[in-house]
């Protein structure tokens, strides 16, 4: 304990930097103008001397005293905002006539009413002076206590040596001199609390800079990772459109086009595990893989999926995704689809209802392959639409805790499936999410791809 104290008080007590200076420097006037505010506010609690004794039997000779640290605190106040002169003066000059009157007004009291009694109650009353020394830790000058604390012990000093004889001689020396040490202890806590003042402010600053690096790092990313996914490209015999949603500013998921030299397209949508940068980052791997794949594995879901899951394993063994890869053949008008342990493929043919197509294949990234993904084959025609997803959509929740599940999404595809267009269902969806769901925002990365075959 004595150790973490020693390396404690080394740190408040080091020498800022130059950096350091700076941002203290920054910081100041927010500082100052919370001194002024509290020591203007506080000031006030000098009026209820005129309510306990001995001063309630002379008020009207205390008032004016007082009335004069209000001005002078009020004057505090008004040169704050327009700074004539230098503020440090101001505080220090206006500290010292304050605290001055209010001694005076001790004074007044004890001779006014020369009793050992009194005495001892002025000196309960003196121990209040802690608070406008204190104040001073507000500020991020450990002067400020210091010189507080060395001018009210004058004051003091010349209050104990104008005591009436008889208390003066009544008393010990402990008794008339004991409130130096509380002002001396509130000075050195006043010092102690301005150090880990300081300390704390360039902390929190170097804090909120790394955090404001971060953000500009982040939406940097985003961008980059923006550019990555399809834009307003055109398909040949596709029509589609697209949603996604990430609670973080990048998310781990992704779908690309893989477009081939007959004609024939690829669609791929993965959903990398976890959140935030590194998912968003393995999502992009998994674009240049596939973009790089050799062609042979391009007409193959299966295959592609096992090359996949071969590279994850390999080499980003400490991540994993789900996959669907859609190989569309608009020569032979089929689709061929490969499904690595994705939500599954959604798909109405013209004029009928949505369903599920279900098919197997074990996550990406484990290597274990069981169950082996295998493919399935269905004939295609103009006005079919496909709808895949990542499992955000499903799993969030509404106000009331209920998720949307894979019942109540096909139940919705379901109410507007007579959708003129791609464009219009995703409006419906999300309008009916947002507004009878409440799923304004999602808990988890949330994708999904509605395609319709064109030819």
């Amino acid at each position: 304990m004595t150790h973490s104290f020693t390396i404690y008080f080394k740190e408040i007590f080091r020498k800022p930097t130059r950096q350091e200076w700076d941002i203290l420097k920054l910081a100041e006037p927010r500082f100052e103008k919370e001194y002024t505010y509290s020591i203007f506010l506080t000031h006030f609690i000098v009026y209820s001397l005129l309510l306990v004794p001995p001063f309630s039997e002379i008020r009207g000779e205390i008032l004016p005293y007082l009335l004069g640290v209000t001005i002078l605190r009020f004057i505090l106040l008004l040169q704050f905002y327009t700074k004539s002169i230098p503020f440090d003066k101001v505080i220090y000059v206006s500290g010292l006539l304050a605290d001055g009157l209010v001694y005076l007004v001790f004074f007044k009291g004890i001779q006014s009413y020369p009793t050992l009694g009194n005495f001892y109650l002025l000196n309960s009353y003196l121990m209040s002076f802690i608070i406008p020394i204190l104040l001073y830790s507000t500020r991020l000058s450990p002067m400020g206590c210091i010189i507080s604390a060395f001018y009210l012990s004058i004051f003091h000093i010349s209050y104990t040596l104008q005591l009436p004889k008889e208390i003066f001689s009544d008393t010990s020396f402990f008794s008339q001199y004991f409130v130096l040490f509380v002002y001396s202890g509130s000075a050195f806590l006043g010092v102690i609390f301005v150090f880990n003042k300081r300390k704390d402010t360039t902390n929190m600053y170097s804090l909120s800079e790394e955090k404001r690096f971060m953000l500009q790092e982040l939406e940097l990313a985003k961008r980059v990772q923006d550019a990555l996914f399809p834009g307003n490209i055109k398909i040949p015999n596709l029509t589609f459109t697209f949603y996604r949603k990430s609670p973080n500013v990048i998310g781990g998921d992704f779908f690309d086009f893989v477009q081939l030299r007959e004609g024939n397209v690829g669609v791929f949508l993965t959903d990398v595990a976890g959140h935030g940068i590194s998912s968003a980052m393995v999502a992009s791997i998994m674009k240049v893989l596939v973009s790089t794949i050799p062609y042979r594995f391009k007409t193959a879901p299966a295959r592609l999926m096992d090359y996949l899951d071969d590279r994850l394993a390999n080499d980003l063994n400490k991540y994993h995704a789900s996959a669907i890869y859609l190989f569309f053949d608009f020569i032979e008008k089929k689709l061929i689809i490969g499904n690595a342990g994705h939500p599954y493929l959604i798909l109405a043919k013209k004029d009928e209802e949505f369903s599920e197509l279900e098919t197997q294949g074990a996550i990406l990234g484990f290597n274990i392959k069981i169950p082996p993904i295998s493919e399935k084959t269905l004939p295609i025609a103009k006005g079919d639409r496909f709808f895949i997803y990542t499992d955000g959509l499903i799993e969030s929740m509404d106000h009331e805790g209920n998720c949307l599940g894979t019942e109540g999404l096909l139940a919705l595809l379901n109410r507007h499936r007579n959708s003129a267009n791609v464009k219009e269902l995703e409006s419906n969806l999300l309008y009916e999410l947002k507004t009878k769901f409440g799923l304004d925002t999602f808990s988890d990365d949330t994708m999904f791809l509605i395609l319709e075959v064109e030819e």
